[in-house]
């Protein structure tokens, strides 16, 4: 991981205390007066609140280091308030174990979660309390969010619930070195990208670390997206699907067949393929923003577009991106005048503008205007150039998907891509369960 940059130090306030001791004149006939220090007024101790919050800063996330040293800093600046904190690694299994503690009661006060179709049952069960309302009482609470930032957090009742803190983009990510040392070209192109495959699988490296059991989405919009394009690849699939989305899952097989993937792809997990890349053990990894900030060798590392598949509709610059996340406050927190204030500074503190200059200097575009990072290494500076470059930027196809839909289309990856079951049986059960 990159040096970091300075975190925001904490200042310590201090109370003068003064304390009157004036002499007085003795007199023969008058009581000796009281000289003894008056005792001084303290403020009534607060009464510690314990704050219960869940965030996908775990595991390997380049932020989790700075997330923990920010709860560090707030408990310190807010010493009656107590953080007992439960970062994971944003995968399907964490999403859902979020969504179960909701619907069982078990709901944290804070979380850091998905927007969009993610966030659909939290909303409509009345889990999570909106901005709007939040600002009845607390004018200020994300008012330093920039409005583009913002117009992402717009749910379908039109309110806005979670504070953004950086957005994302997605891409191919390349170890350079791997293709100077077996004479490749970066796949630029379709052809370019067939070729890398099957030369680094004939000389026993990994061409693309992928995970099937738990964090196979970015290959399903990419795929998706290199055969239909952006048009297609927006579109919410609840009467019928687009032809381009099967043949854009066709490609699973095509490219397992061709040795694309981990032998284990379907069993194995995204922490385990992400390391594999890190360690120069894999050629490829098509991810998002956020594991910049793990990378070992980012001077050897470069990111591109996935390219338009032949026949496709997708333009080259293309790409995957947005905000599409938050600091979300619960009902059942709010419901609490103790812990909803607690929650209130919480998360103004971990969305300020000196927070979210630390969430963003990982990559991805800050939700606030604040500086930009310095001493950005050479795949920072290739995604900022990605992303600036893009003609057409759509978000995860999981932020329209209903959730059944979606949980259902990531479980039967590993079918499609073992020929097993044909991507046009499997997208017809999404769309009946997209409702």
């Amino acid at each position: 991981m990159r040096k970091l940059l300075a975190i925001l130090l904490v200042i310590a306030m201090s109370i003068s205390i003064f304390s009157a001791c004036n002499k007085a004149k003795t007199v023969d006939d008058s009581p000796t007066p009281d000289i003894s220090t008056p005792q001084q007024e303290t403020e009534p101790e607060k009464e510690t609140v314990v704050l219960r919050t869940v965030s996908m800063f775990g595991g390997t996330d380049p932020s989790a280091a700075d997330y923990q040293q920010l709860i560090s800093n707030f408990m310190k600046e807010n010493p009656h308030i107590l953080i007992t904190d439960e970062s994971a690694t944003a995968d399907e299994t964490w999403k859902a174990r979020v969504t179960t503690d909701f619907s069982s009661g078990n709901d944290p006060d804070v979380v850091f979660y998905f927007t969009g179709a993610d966030a659909v049952q939290l909303i409509e069960t009345g889990k999570v309390v909106s901005i709007e309302e939040i600002r009845e009482e607390y004018p200020d609470y994300a008012s330093n969010i920039t409005d583009a930032a913002m117009s992402f957090m717009k749910e379908f009742d039109g309110k806005h619930y979670a504070v953004p803190i950086r957005g994302f983009y997605e891409g191919l990510f390349c170890n350079t070195d791997l293709f100077e040392k077996y004479g490749l070209d970066l796949p630029t192109d379709w052809e370019k990208l067939e070729a890398a495959v099957k030369k680094f699988s004939a000389e026993g490296i990994v061409p693309i670390a992928a995970s099937f059991s738990d964090v196979p989405h970015y290959w399903i919009e990419h795929f998706i997206l290199a055969v239909g394009g952006y048009e297609d690849h927006k579109i919410n699939p609840k009467d019928t699907y687009p032809e381009s989305w099967a043949e854009g899952l066709k490609l699973f097989k095509t490219f397992k067949d061709m040795g694309a993937f981990p032998v284990d792809v379907n069993a194995t997990k995204n922490d385990i393929t992400t390391n594999m890349f890190y360690d120069k053990q894999a050629a490829m990894i098509l991810d998002g923003s956020w594991i910049v900030g793990g990378i070992k060798d980012p001077d050897t590392t470069t990111v591109l577009p996935v390219p338009c598949a032949p026949g496709g509709k997708k333009d080259p610059s293309d790409i995957i991106g947005g905000f599409s996340s938050g600091f979300y406050i619960s009902k059942k927190a709010w419901d609490d005048p103790a812990r909803r204030d607690a929650a209130v500074k919480f998360v103004q503190y971990m969305t300020s503008n000196e927070a979210i200059a630390m969430f963003a200097k990982v990559a991805g575009a800050p939700a606030a205007d604040v500086p930009t990072p310095e001493g950005l290494t050479a795949v920072m500076e290739a995604g900022i150039k990605m992303g600036g470059q893009a003609k057409n930027i759509d978000m995860p196809i999981d932020s329209r998907l209903s959730k059944e839909a979606w949980t259902y289309l990531v479980s039967m990856i590993g079918s499609i891509a073992d020929g097993q079951v044909t991507p046009e049986e499997v997208l017809q059960e999404v769309v009946n369960k997209n409702k």
